[in-house]
């Protein structure tokens, strides 16, 4: 499966810097999933991200509010 970019970060430094190929989490609209070539998009998170790759959880990431941008194969998380 292939891969894009993420980057996380809070208010103090980053949380995660890497690759994954599916990134899920949850949104005003229910639970989502992103995937590579996912169209550019912003969203505001709600209760966590959690970050796959070759199909095997490698992060989770807990917080009540968070901004989320894919552009061009690159996810931001704030």
């Amino acid at each position: 499966m292939k891969t894009f970019k993420v980057r996380i970060r809070d208010t103090k430094s980053t949380v995660f810097d890497g690759e994954a190929d599916k990134i899920s989490s949850f949104n005003e609209m229910g639970p989502f999933d992103i995937y590579y070539m996912h169209a550019n998009f912003i969203s505001i998170l709600r209760q966590e991200i959690i970050l796959y790759k070759d199909h095997q959880k490698i992060k989770e990431l807990k917080f009540e509010q968070a901004v989320l941008k894919v552009k061009k194969m690159l996810l931001k998380s704030f």
